[in-house]
């Protein structure tokens, strides 16, 4: 078998570097415009949200407390761990840490898997919203009386 090696001219070298890097930008704003027309997640008839893989919501809930974000301390530390074992998920039980007013926008953490939901003992989603950069969050109802996802 016999190997072919091309030598190239510094000029045809960077030519073909250009090109390359043209095309890679080209894909790159390809798929950042297909990110964009992802359709935002729908609720279903009862107004959840039962799967959710969007990161920017915001609140849509009017009462003038807020929609109450929960959490509780007998979660897990390293709640994202798959081996992590979970509390009672009886969630609107759990102590509020956090409210948000209407309209406030929030982020959802959608964690290793990408799912931004937790499911609690009735089969109800509640949105995993971070509140720091330690992966900290509480959950509110994944409902479209409380919530709405948003375009960035």
């Amino acid at each position: 078998m016999k190997e072919n090696n091309f030598i190239l001219s510094p000029k045809a070298s960077f030519k073909i570097k250009s090109l390359l890097l043209s095309a890679t930008a080209l894909c790159l704003v390809a798929i950042g415009a297909k990110a964009q027309e992802m359709p935002l997640p729908r609720a279903d008839r009862n107004g959840n949200y039962p799967l959710v893989m969007s990161e920017r919501w915001v609140v849509v809930d009017p009462d003038p407390n807020g929609l109450n974000c929960r959490w509780s301390s007998r979660m897990p530390r390293e709640w994202m761990d798959p081996g992590a074992t979970f509390p009672r998920m009886n969630i609107s039980a759990w102590p509020v840490v956090r409210r948000f007013r209407k309209d406030t926008r929030i982020s959802v953490n959608l964690g290793p898997a990408g799912s931004g939901t937790f499911e609690d003992e009735n089969g109800l989603p509640w949105l995993k919203v971070s509140i720091d950069d330690d992966d900290r969050i509480c959950l509110v109802r994944a409902n479209s009386r409380f919530v709405r996802p948003v375009r960035y």
